[in-house]
């Protein structure tokens, strides 16, 4: 995960004592179980969400933080789809309660929450237009649910995102704006929301945390919020596990999945580090402890 990288750097809102291992998700089997453990039992196989130490051999994990897997999801697919789907979930479920019919631009389109996003919009009935920096990523983005593209690579961003957007949709803009990008993305996106559009903020790949003049939220009669995955999480456990749920039957069913983009062996994790800090990500990268077998 992007946040993983950020997280060694020290650039993460969550910043762990040193020394520490890194690793926010991942899938394995219930090795043993502490008193008053309900939820899970030995032998069980599980997807696990910490905030740091999924990349070792073992992990001590909450209860709460283990999902059961479906009986016939492989590891790597579970340890892909988690923080990645549940973020893009909650984000058009809860914050800009999306409804079908409407119209969604997703930012950052080629990373693990960007495809998590188109492909959450399609099941749930949306027209999708993806914001892509390279048009080397489109084929990804059209495989996982982008109806259009828009360029997000040129300069002038604040007008040219409008532009494109408002070309694409008879000069109305979108209903909706998963943005991942920040910077004068951030910009351009907002110019692109429709009359009682929403922006929900999910992360700022780009390393700039935007600015913006509040009054345009009040002329356009917007509503620009954020998404924490770890807030529900923490705070509403039983909502994450019936979302994951729904995630999971969605998985089983073959309307969304995960790509993975590559495997290493745990020892190679600067490897894997390297794929995302490259901006070569398309979709995840997995970290494999042992063969499943």
């Amino acid at each position: 995960n992007f946040p993983d990288l950020l997280t060694i750097q020290g650039k993460y809102q969550f910043r762990p004592e040193l020394p520490f291992v890194p690793g926010k998700e991942g899938a394995g089997v219930v090795a043993a179980i502490g008193s008053g453990v309900t939820q899970v039992t030995v032998g069980d196989r599980v997807m696990v969400q910490v905030e740091y130490g999924s990349f070792a051999e073992q992990a001590v994990v909450p209860e709460h933080e283990c999902y059961i897997m479906p009986d016939d999801m492989g590891f790597d697919q579970a340890a892909a789809i988690g923080i990645a789907f549940q973020t893009a979930y909650f984000a058009l479920i809860d914050r800009a309660q999306v409804q079908a019919g409407e119209t969604v631009l997703v930012t950052g389109a080629s990373g693990s929450v960007g495809i998590a996003a188109m492909q959450l919009a399609k099941v749930f009935g949306c027209t999708v237009i993806a914001g892509l920096t390279s048009p080397s990523k489109e084929d990804v983005a059209r495989k996982n649910g982008a109806d259009h593209v828009i360029d997000l690579s040129g300069d002038n961003l604040k007008e040219s995102v409008r532009d494109q957007v408002y070309a694409l949709t008879d000069g109305h803009g979108v209903d909706v704006v998963i943005e991942i990008v920040g910077g004068e993305t951030f910009a351009g996106a907002l110019r692109a929301v429709k009359f009682r559009g929403r922006l929900v903020v999910v992360g700022f790949t780009s390393g700039i945390i935007p600015e913006m003049r509040i009054n345009y939220v009040l002329l356009k009669n917007i509503a620009v919020t954020g998404v924490d995955r770890g807030q529900y999480r923490d705070r509403e456990s039983q909502w994450m596990h019936r979302a994951q749920d729904e995630i999971f039957r969605y998985c089983v069913e073959g309307k969304v999945h995960m790509p993975v983009q590559a495997q290493f062996p745990l020892e190679d994790y600067i490897k894997a580090f390297d794929v995302i800090r490259n901006r070569e990500i398309r979709g995840k990268v997995v970290l494999m402890i042992r063969n499943e077998g």
